[in-house]
């Protein structure tokens, strides 16, 4: 269509600027006579295009061989009040519960509609958590939707080809990804076939992926990359090897450690521990990705040497070691002269080995000894990321007992509240609102000092369970000083559990 050359030549003018074969052509099979004055032409046309941008365009001719059908599905597609649910979230009305629309398609084994997914997979290119949740509920269809479109076929692991040598990198990612979890020792065959020759930016992006079905088969593979002159494919590569408990590299780090340990008993039967920090480094060291200059945490150079080693160390080394449980290791590190640099760093361990016994003793560590100056720089980040929902609930429910009070802006538990995006339980959310109840009636003379309870407010519409709709919306606080301070945001709260209620009970009914 000539509307481009037809808006060009009305801007710049017929005396600089004419019309080409091609486009008086189309024109002419449009009706318009091209032998007329060219500016009544250019008029011409664009009433014509005009009308035709309203109503409609032709369609390129379709030259290439067409696909085959899709595939039939047995699984059925999810009921028109469900649909009609889902296009509320994807036009923004409680788009938060669209994972949770996900969730409960696949527990009642339904289905999206193909007409859903289009926009759904162009979502998944900026959304990259959207994918893991979609992928379940899309069946055979939803594949071969992905197949008809060269964009979106990054959103299956399924790689085009095996052919190592001579795959583009963007190919070879996807084609590691996908042997990665079908068969991980011929994808670090295929790595070591070309690592010599690979780039920086390309071994990094190969070795993230070596996460996915990561065993103590990779370890000789993964020694080799100790060797690498490149400081970031050794870091890299040291921590994976530190997630193989039992791998060469741990113990090693283990060894380390210890000769730096003396343990003594006291008078009272307690174990003290007495910490000689590194004066020196080596070769062996530095290639197990320990940076001899890196300034970790506060202490000095020295101390956070013993950081980095202790970090690589799984958590569960240190029961044996001890042989008591984790919280009776915290209790012998906090005694220490270190205590500081090694309950961070147990932090630190913990995030990478996913020790869910470590995350509570140092979660309620941390929160039970947070105002305490000594333990003011403690930074739980990476721990909190990485905690499972039963941890979490664990730990906070525990939290919330032992604080009856309006829980303060900077706590521990408002920071958990606020932050994690883990399923509540029942138990939890009734503790949450219990004591925004309490203090909104007793309490509260000014709404601005439970400021923060709004963003908790928002977490929790999302995260509780929606069948506590009707008994946490009795009993408000109607008669409370500040109610009209926050009406509105406790109807928002109301209003989108029962959004969730009701579009999980239309999502498991029949038809």
């Amino acid at each position: 269509m000539p509307w481009e050359e037809i808006v060009k030549t009305a801007l710049v003018g017929t005396e600089r600027s004419q019309l080409s074969e091609e486009s008086l052509e189309q024109l002419q099979a449009l009706g318009i006579d091209v032998n007329a004055n060219t500016s009544q032409v250019i008029l011409k046309a664009a009433a014509v295009y005009s009308r035709m941008q309203k109503a409609g365009r032709f369609l390129p001719e379709w030259k290439k061989k067409l696909p085959k059908a899709a595939p039939k599905d047995k699984t059925p597609i999810c009921n028109a009040k469900a649909i009609k649910y889902l296009s509320l979230m994807m036009n923004g009305t409680h788009e938060a519960a669209l994972p949770e629309f996900m969730l409960h398609l696949v527990l009642h084994n339904k289905r999206l509609p193909i007409e859903k997914l289009p926009e759904l997979f162009d979502r998944c290119k900026g959304q990259k958590n959207l994918w893991s949740i979609l992928a379940p509920t899309i069946g055979k269809q939803g594949e071969w939707l992905i197949e008809q479109n060269q964009e979106w076929h990054h959103l299956l692991l399924q790689p085009k080809t095996d052919d190592w040598e001579t795959s583009s990198n963007n190919e070879r990612k996807s084609l590691i990804r996908f042997l990665r979890q079908t068969r991980p020792q011929k994808a670090i065959e295929h790595l070591q076939s070309t690592w010599s020759t690979e780039n920086l930016p390309t071994k990094i992006a190969f070795l993230q992926t070596l996460h996915i079905g990561l065993s103590k088969k990779d370890e000789p593979f993964l020694e080799t990359c100790l060797d690498d002159r490149r400081k970031d494919v050794r870091k890299l590569a040291a921590s994976l090897l530190a997630r193989i408990d039992d791998s060469d590299f741990v113990q090693r780090m283990l060894e380390r450690v210890k000769n730096l340990m003396s343990v003594k008993k006291r008078a009272d039967k307690k174990i003290k521990l007495e910490i000689t920090l590194p004066e020196n480094y080596d070769d062996a060291m530095i290639r197990d990705g320990i940076d001899p200059s890196l300034q970790w945490f506060k202490g000095g150079i020295r101390a956070s040497r013993l950081g980095q080693m202790l970090v690589a160390i799984p958590p569960n080394k240190w029961n044996s070691f001890f042989k008591t449980s984790a919280n009776d290791v915290v209790d012998i590190f906090v005694r220490s002269e270190w205590g500081e640099l090694l309950v961070q760093a147990m932090m630190e361990a913990t995030a990478l080995h996913k020790d869910e016994e470590w995350m509570e003793v140092l979660l309620l560590f941390w929160i039970k000894n947070h105002n305490a100056q000594r333990w003011q720089n403690l930074k739980p980040d990476r721990l909190i990321d990485q905690l499972s929902p039963i941890v979490f609930n664990k730990v906070t429910i525990q939290g919330m007992t032992s604080n009856t009070g309006l829980l303060d802006e900077h706590a521990p538990i408002t920071r958990l509240l606020k932050n994690s995006d883990h399923p509540w339980d029942e138990a939890l959310t009734l503790l949450v609102l219990k004591n925004l109840k309490s203090w909104l009636s007793n309490e509260a003379t000014r709404y601005w000092n439970g400021w923060h309870y709004r963003n908790i407010l928002k977490k929790a519409a999302y995260r509780s369970t929606p069948t506590l709709y009707d008994l946490l919306n009795k009993n408000l606080p109607e008669e409370s000083k500040i109610w009209s301070s926050w009406e509105r945001e406790i109807e928002d709260f109301l209003n989108t559990l029962k959004f969730r209620q009701e579009m999980i009970k239309t999502i498991s009914a029949k038809g």
